[in-house]
């Protein structure tokens, strides 16, 4: 609640505005002099702090050797310089989305290539992770979830290599290049 705080001016002047009497007792019969809000004379005091800060500006430059029309000038453009000056908080809280998106794409992007996804299909994983994840599953439980169900997608995947009608395969651990370099030491070794 907001109550209205009403005061008499009157008391303050001590001169009636009307007729320039100074004495209250001379006044009666009239009406009372204005009531004013506490919001009303926040605007008047307001008001004229502006006007005298604008009056003292003027005085400084008319002081200086300029004159009014370049004083008022000179007032505008530093109000328009002081608007243009303004930081654009929309653009702003626009930008650190963009980055907070983009740095989220490089941890998720690092993040797969740890787990051996190659560089290739890497967007193709992203997305598809994507449309995994939800308020409960988040990036790195929807990757594995994925990756588990598609290993084709890791360098790390199961591969078998026939050699002489056997099949060798290497698990996560091995490497390509040994598991065949094995195939050929046992089948030479026959």
């Amino acid at each position: 609640m907001s109550e209205k705080l009403f005061i008499d001016l009157s008391l303050f002047d001590g001169e009636d505005s009307e007729n320039g009497n100074k004495d209250p007792e001379e006044n009666k019969g009239r009406s009372a002099p204005g009531t004013f809000t506490y919001e009303q004379l926040e605007e008047i005091a307001a008001s004229r702090v502006e006007h005298a800060e604008k009056a003292a500006i003027k005085n400084y430059l008319q002081r200086k050797g300029i004159s009014e029309e370049e004083a008022d000038t000179v007032f505008t453009q530093y109000k328009q310089r002081k608007e243009k000056d303004k930081p654009n908080v929309a653009a702003i809280e626009q930008e650190r989305d963009t980055a907070l998106k983009e740095l989220e794409q490089l941890k998720n992007s690092g993040f797969l290539r740890d787990k051996g996804v190659k560089a290739e299909d890497i967007d193709y994983v992203l997305f598809k992770v994507g449309k995994l994840m939800d308020d409960k599953t988040d990036f790195t439980k929807a990757a594995e979830k994925f990756l588990k169900e598609n290993p084709r997608f890791t360098r790390t995947g199961t591969y078998k290599v026939w050699a002489s009608g056997e099949t060798v395969s290497h698990g996560a651990g091995g490497s390509t290049h040994n598991t065949i370099n094995d195939a050929i030491r046992s089948a030479a070794r026959r």
